[in-house]
């Protein structure tokens, strides 16, 4: 069931799109993050928002 409401599209794709992902344990952690929530390592990037890309 698609979402057509942009507001709540808007909401779904933050969501789902803007993280950060440790290097090391491979765990998704909140925007605001400096450390893993799992193995407390400080080596966390931002996820990829390339769309369409395989």
């Amino acid at each position: 069931m698609p979402i057509t409401d942009p507001l709540l599209k808007e909401i779904a794709s933050s969501h789902l799109l803007y993280h950060k992902i440790c290097r090391k344990c491979g765990a998704r952690n909140a925007p605001k993050a400096t450390k893993c929530r799992k193995c407390r390592s400080k080596n966390l990037r931002w996820k990829r928002r390339a769309i369409g890309r395989r």
